[in-house]
């Protein structure tokens, strides 16, 4: 009897897998190939005509696809035309940095809306919670006036995240442990509500709409406070069972290197992120090193723009750092063989100081077919947007897991 169930409850979880991957297919279909008809979908998708019936009726009745026009009849009754109905779709999109709470609204179309933020500098865990609830809010309530809704709510923050099981595991910032903040998020509004990795969603919505889109395998490296990396393979983003694939930042690369708050002893980001890189500057003015920069007013972001106009103290250290960064660079060629490579951050500004020394560990640490068809590039997106929480949503929507959930 046991086995009996067990194999009723395998069967029920196909069919709904089944049905999620349908609705996925059908919803791409029509986002690529708009306006289309029922006939044609079922052509493209290679699906039995009733069950695109079947699906295109659910969304026509959650508002996700519209009718628009008949085309024109080559005998018999004239087919409809679909499209999407993205416009009208409504969903929030949440950024929590280290100081600032992002919240944006965009439609379904990419678009955004609003964008609103929020000093969270002096926050501690619970605050922020309390903080991003009443922002949540305020923002349902905003839309209500107006006859809309928020059809579903995505959340991306640095750290450890469980994106399966909507939990915070770490936070280097907050105090959170094994946090259910999407639990909490769904009890409150009853919407659909997602959580990731800041930089794995970068990655994503480069993917979706950056510097990657034209290619299925790419590794995204974000340097700033901290130094992580997204991994794109086959078009989706590498996560493993465990949810944490990509932390980088705790490669050790300098073993006589200063302690980092992981424990160990010369990460990665504590050769390069931007806190070190502005330290290290001061501590060489300090020492008589000569730059054309003015200690008391300096700003990473100065150091970045002097390296890329040769200044010699500030290039030297960028030259220092990249080549920390190339070295790992090379193992994830070696390791995964992607077509490009995307580092997003304020390092960028440093422009042929990075880039030019990350392209000599390439050349000479990674298999000479690796480098055939391989690209180094500075991200298209900010990395501080909310566009990588919105992301979360697109990736839902493209996999099934919303599109049966998700009406206006």
């Amino acid at each position: 009897m046991l086995q009996n169930n067990q194999q009723t409850v395998s069967n029920i979880a196909n069919i709904d897998h089944i049905k999620k991957i349908n609705y996925a297919t059908i919803y791409k279909v029509i986002e690529t190939h708009a306006p289309i008809s029922r006939v044609k979908i079922a052509q493209v998708s290679k699906l039995a005509p009733a069950s695109v019936t079947k699906i295109t009726r659910k969304l026509l009745e959650n508002g996700i696809i519209t009718e628009i026009a008949r085309q024109t009849s080559t005998g018999g009754r004239p087919a409809i035309s679909i499209a999407l109905n993205s416009a009208s779709i409504h969903v929030l999109a949440i950024k929590i940095g280290r100081n600032l709470l992002s919240i944006s609204r965009y439609n379904l179309s990419g678009e955004q809306l609003s964008n609103k933020q929020v000093n969270i500098e002096l926050a501690n865990g619970e605050q922020l919670i309390e903080q991003i609830i009443s922002e949540i809010a305020l923002a349902i309530n905003t839309e209500k006036p107006l006859g809309e809704k928020i059809s579903a709510i995505s959340i991306t923050l640095a750290g450890l995240i469980n994106p399966k099981q909507g939990r915070i595991i770490y936070s280097s910032r907050y105090s959170f442990n094994n946090f259910p903040l999407v639990e909490i998020i769904e009890q409150q509004f009853n919407i659909p509500t997602f959580i990731g990795n800041h930089t794995r969603c970068l990655a994503l919505a480069e993917h979706y709409f950056g510097a990657s889109q034209d290619c299925a395998d790419s590794i995204l490296i974000s340097v700033h406070h901290g130094v992580g990396s997204g991994i794109i393979i086959h078009g989706k983003c590498l996560l493993g069972e465990n949810c944490h694939i990509g932390e980088i930042g705790h490669i050790q690369v300098n073993p006589a290197g200063k302690k980092c708050h992981c424990g160990n002893f010369g990460c990665l980001e504590t050769e390069v992120s931007d806190n070190v890189i502005l330290e290290k500057v001061k501590n060489a003015i300090n020492d008589g090193n000569f730059t054309t920069l003015i200690y008391e007013t300096l700003t990473v972001e100065d150091i970045y723009k002097a390296a890329a106009n040769n200044d010699p103290l500030c290039r030297k250290v960028v030259e220092d750092a990249a080549n920390y960064l190339g070295k790992t660079v090379a193992i994830l060629i070696n390791l995964l063989n992607p077509e490009k490579i995307i580092i997003a951050g304020k390092i960028t500004e440093s422009k042929g100081t990075l880039f030019s020394t990350i392209q000599q560990c390439i050349t000479h640490q990674t298999l000479p077919e690796f480098q055939n068809k391989l690209t180094i590039l500075p991200t298209k997106l900010q990395p501080n947007s909310t566009v990588a929480a919105f992301a979360l949503i697109k990736q839902a929507i493209y996999e099934g897991n919303l599109l049966q959930e998700i009406h206006i």
